[in-house]
């Protein structure tokens, strides 16, 4: 079948429009927000006990507070990467949590929301976690600085932060230290 002219003038003419808005947004992303900083979160853990093969845990939600923001409108989500870490398997290495851009400034604490942990012992036993707080805050400062990546690395100390309670297994994250670059 055959097209005729105003067919294809009207294709032609929506082939336009939708190289116009990929065009737009694309300028929207490389020219408008250049101003703005990136922060990208990773965890790690340092060598655990021989307790455990897998730790995985479940992230909701990754923010970032500004400094001199008061309350609940300080907190800026960052987009999560990757929900389900098996902290146990980053032994000297780290893994992308979080990133996101922001406008540049100086930044006072990080937020890492958890919703579920599970684990493996070495000997293949499946331990479900309770969670009380269900997240991990921090207090520590940094700087967002236009056009750059602050590169902020949190240690969850998986040997302090698991504990067993009554015959209950909880998951009580507790920091080590936070790297910056």
């Amino acid at each position: 079948m055959a097209m005729n002219k105003s067919t294809r003038m009207g294709i032609a003419a929506l082939i336009v429009v939708i190289v116009v808005v990929v065009s737009a947004i694309g300028a929207y992303l490389l020219v408008v927000q250049p101003g703005k900083g990136k922060v990208s979160v990773y965890v790690k853990d340092a060598p655990v006990t021989a307790t455990w093969s897998h730790v995985n845990v479940t992230f909701s939600t990754v923010q970032i507070h500004a400094a001199n923001a008061s309350g609940v409108s300080g907190w800026l989500n960052l987009s999560v990467s990757v929900h389900e870490i098996d902290l146990a398997s980053l032994v000297n290495v780290s893994e992308l949590l979080a990133s996101g851009k922001v406008e540049p400034g100086k930044y006072t604490m990080i937020r890492l929301v958890v919703t579920n942990v599970t684990g493996t012992m070495v000997n293949g036993t499946k331990v479900y976690f309770t969670v009380p707080s269900g997240e991990l805050k921090t207090t520590h400062p940094f700087n967002v600085t236009a056009g750059s990546t602050t590169k902020l690395t949190v240690d969850i100390d998986l040997s302090k932060s698991i504990v067993q309670e009554n015959g209950v297994w909880k998951f009580k994250p507790v920091l080590g230290a936070i790297e910056q670059s």
